[in-house]
């Protein structure tokens, strides 16, 4: 019926879709969202010519976890993706791009950062996926790979330019994830000349990336029968709460984004005030494109784009990177109303009407209030427990491992480095001395970097993270054996990292002693067999030694597992034995 409403005005729905998640994008930093400041004139069109959700939220401050809620309608807690990098979208998961091309739609995604891999499963549906970012500069020191919006732009235009010469076109489905404004900041200097921060000037580089697809739907000429959807997975915590970026807390920093939907016959300029969510969105774009509905959690937002009330069903948020990746407790939270509860060691309550900042904790002044949140929590948890589909944990290989370690997670099996069960907000400043610590490397502020690390190390003695980034701050000094010592304290604590016997095996290479580094990778292989940074050493190591017939076996082995990946390897290893 409120299909009927909506498109009283035109006599088809949308005939395609193009939905895009801007990474790491607060609501509030955008100019329809009342940033005065913001250079976002595409997205704020967009607004303009159709429909702003003001009050949007996310289901997790989490890329992966967050897009599979986006993609499937479902919380965490019953899709099963609780983290980035350790999970897979369950094969048994209907996504959203599944159901369209059943339908009989093209399905097309285009994603910008490592932690959205098709080894992850959101490729799930898609005729293409294209994840391929081998081409994009090797990433900075304690950063995963992606690619910059105007690239991943570039590719979705080639696909769509192609599309249009079609002479039957086939109504399509395209995702197109931009991975801008997240850390590292590095927009255009005329971007950050025109903003106030290196993130804001990232906004501004993903919105002029929004308006060339636009303009590409209209060199195609199908602008106005096509549906497009703006949102994020997550925002950002900018130093809010303590905070400076996101993943840890489930405050609205990190869980009010946008939704911006543009689509025939909606009334230009429609705000809707209602709380929504992410699991929303798929039963909305099946509703609007007037074809059946999946089994999900979310609710329809047609009603509301028609100008009519409806009873909102409560939010549900998580976070569980501070018990996966840190050992601290989880953080589960629903918002009702008003109100927002989060379960925690010490549980918060807020009034996001009085207090959008959330700055007044009111947990445990009115006890039936907080015993009837909990309550609603603990229902969407058995709600979620009911439908949850079968659990897929990813597949440890080097690179899943290598994007984990960059993300600053604790290796796995560590005793969660003293911080087993603290509440987040305890330890935070723990998480953050590691976080700065990282940041100081980067920016090769070694001694720094080593001051803030031994700080922490005096606090948690065998946390397998800091002594980690130690060995590379002290081998940055040229400290070598200190830096020899920190990495096989490390092994003490957590032997099977593979990786810091890697580090120790390209140590023992530059000091010639080629027999302690084939060891030192044979044991890194032995942990990982698939490692190809490893095999790439191994072979570096056989041409320093002399013995090129041996190294060009380890070459084919590398390049039997991935025949692009070698190239950037080979770079390193040229750096560590030719130079």
């Amino acid at each position: 019926m409120w299909m009927l409403i909506l498109l009283a005005c035109t006599a088809q729905p949308p005939r395609s879709v193009l939905l895009i998640s801007i990474d790491t994008l607060r609501a509030d930093h955008l100019g329809c969202y009342g940033h005065a400041q913001a250079q976002t004139p595409y997205i704020d069109g967009l607004a303009h010519q159709g429909a702003r959700f003001a009050d949007h939220a996310t289901t997790a401050p989490l890329t992966l976890p967050a897009h599979t809620s986006l993609m499937t309608g479902l919380l965490p807690p019953a899709h099963g993706v609780r983290d980035n990098g350790n999970y897979v979208v369950p094969p048994a998961a209907e996504t959203l791009a599944e159901r369209l091309k059943l339908s009989g739609y093209e399905t097309h995604a285009f994603v910008s950062a490592a932690v959205l891999d098709s080894r992850y499963g959101l490729d799930q549906g898609f005729d293409t996926y294209d994840d391929d970012l081998w081409a994009e500069a090797e990433p900075a020191m304690f950063m995963i790979r992606d690619r910059p919006a105007s690239r991943t732009t570039d590719a979705a235009l080639a696909w769509l330019e192609g599309w249009s010469k079609q002479e039957a076109r086939t109504p399509f489905f395209a995702w197109v994830h931009f991975f801008d404004p997240h850390e590292p900041h590095e927009a255009p200097t005329i971007d950050r000349m025109r903003t106030q921060s290196g993130y804001d000037a990232e906004i501004t580089a993903a919105d002029r990336a929004v308006g060339r697809l636009l303009e590409g739907l209209s060199a195609a000429g199908i602008a106005d029968d096509t549906l497009v959807i703006v949102t994020a997975d997550h925002g950002e915590s900018l130093d809010q709460h303590g905070e400076k970026t996101h993943g840890i807390f489930v405050y609205d920093a990190t869980m009010h984004i946008p939704l911006v939907i543009r689509a025939p016959g909606l009334k230009p300029g429609t705000v809707v005030d209602a709380a929504t969510s992410s699991i929303d969105v798929v039963p909305t774009i099946l509703d609007l494109l007037a074809l059946p509905a999946m089994t999900t959690q979310g609710k329809s937002l047609t009603r509301l784009l028609a100008g009519r009330s409806e009873p909102r069903d409560p939010q549900y948020y998580e976070s569980l990177l501070a018990e996966l990746g840190f050992g601290m407790a989880p953080l589960q939270a629903v918002r009702n109303g008003a109100d927002k509860w989060i379960r925690a060691p010490r549980p918060e309550r807020y009034d996001l009407i009085q207090d959008r900042a959330e700055l007044h904790d009111l947990a445990g002044r009115d006890p039936a209030t907080d015993a009837r949140l909990n309550g609603l929590l603990q229902t969407l948890l058995d709600d979620s427990a009911r439908r949850a589909l079968p659990t897929v944990v990813a597949k440890r290989d080097d690179q899943t491992t290598q994007m984990l370690q960059a993300l600053g997670y604790l290796p796995e099996g560590q005793d969660a480095a003293g911080l087993n069960g603290i509440d987040p907000k305890d330890g935070l400043p723990l998480y953050e001395a590691l976080s700065d610590a990282r940041h100081l490397a980067q920016r090769q502020r070694w001694e720094e970097a080593e001051t803030t690390l031994r700080s922490l190390l005096e606090r948690t003695p065998n946390n397998v993270s800091a002594l980690n980034v130690l060995g590379v701050t002290l081998l940055r000094q040229g400290r070598i054996a200190e830096a020899k010592q920190a990495y096989e304290q490390s092994l003490l604590t957590l032997p099977t990292q593979e990786r810091v016997h890697m580090n120790l095996g390209d140590i023992a290479a530059t000091e010639r002693n080629f027999e302690e580094a084939r060891a030192q990778y044979d044991r890194a292989l032995a942990l990982s067999p698939g490692f190809i940074e490893a095999m790439v050493q191994r072979a570096a190591l056989e041409l320093a030694a002399g013995d090129p017939a041996t190294a060009g076996q380890w070459i084919d082995r590398a390049t039997a597992r991935d025949p692009d990946a070698p190239v950037a390897a080979l770079a390193r290893a040229d750096f560590l034995f030719l130079e």
